[in-house]
């Protein structure tokens, strides 16, 4: 399912346990997600840019073949609230990771929003990485209200 946004089309494909992917996608590459979960992130993504502040944390995620160690990653980004921002280094302290591990897992994530990697900086307020992607990160965090 191809879901229509402001900074371009997001591409969702969902398993009977789950989101199994949604990222930022100018055409499909796999099996179109429909059903019931399908519409419920449609509906969440669309409230999202509309300013409406949802979460996600009702959104179920495929974790199929991530380890421990990742969906605890996935998990504790999760919670992070919208406008707000934390840093890879206290994420990696209380995880029990590296910094660069939080920033790979992160860099890996198939789930664009639902684990919002772009509210994670570095501790001095750098954006950090965000898979070549720094613009959308600070578009995202600006919108949320959370970057200059």
């Amino acid at each position: 399912m191809l879901i229509p946004t402001p900074i371009g089309p997001l591409w969702l494909e969902t398993t009977s346990a789950g989101v199994r992917l949604l990222e930022p996608a100018l055409f499909p590459r796999g099996r179109e997600a429909e059903g019931a979960l399908a519409l419920r992130v449609r509906e969440h993504v669309l409230a999202y840019f509309a300013g409406e502040r949802p979460d996600f944390l009702d959104i179920p995620l495929d974790y199929a073949g991530f380890s421990p160690a990742r969906v605890a990653l996935y998990e504790r980004v999760r919670r992070i609230p919208y406008g707000r921002t934390e840093s890879y280094g206290s994420l990696a302290r209380e995880l029990g990771l590296s910094p660069r591990a939080v920033g790979a897992g992160l860099r890996a994530s198939p789930f664009f929003l639902l684990v919002p990697a772009h509210r994670v900086v570095h501790a001095d307020g750098r954006l950090g990485g965000f898979a070549g992607q720094e613009g959308l990160k600070a578009w995202l965090l600006r919108f949320e209200g959370a970057w200059p």
